[in-house]
């Protein structure tokens, strides 16, 4: 994965029912390549680290799956090995609250500021967090 030169998947996107998981499986994997450009894995972002708490894994211990994982169904079977046992109530509660527009009311007006900044065409458009960096990747328009 080459993230000087392209986008990781969206926050959106699901591995697992899990948000978020393809797109940090993607920085993970341009980080073990050196080429994560502006980017960044684990801990630094506070959507990894989300993912990261969910799961209940380390930075590292993400990248130790991510290594020996040649695609996402391998990752998937290392994440059902390794990481904390999930269940679907599980995920859709994590899935629920990590889409959202903040935790608390400074999180929300600071959601409804940065949606406001948008241009008037995409802003009916973007629901949460993920959505605001779809539409600053370009995913939104």
């Amino acid at each position: 994965m080459d993230l000087e030169n392209g986008i990781p998947r969206s926050p959106n996107d699901r591995l697992m029912g899990i948000p978020m998981l393809p797109r940090t499986i993607d920085k993970a994997r341009a980080k073990l390549a050196g080429t994560i450009g502006e980017y960044v894995f684990g801990r630094k972002s506070s959507f990894d680290a989300a993912l990261l708490d969910f799961l209940d894994l380390t930075d590292e211990r993400f990248l130790d799956g991510v290594r020996v994982s040649k695609d996402d169904d391998a990752m998937a079977a290392w994440l059902k090995s390794n990481a904390r046992p999930l269940s679907a109530a599980q995920i859709d509660a994590f899935a629920a609250e990590f889409l959202n527009d903040g935790d608390d009311d400074e999180d929300r007006a600071r959601f409804r500021t940065r949606v406001a900044e948008l241009p008037e065409a995409v802003r009916h458009k973007v629901k949460g967090w993920a959505d605001l960096l779809d539409a600053g990747e370009g995913r939104i328009t």
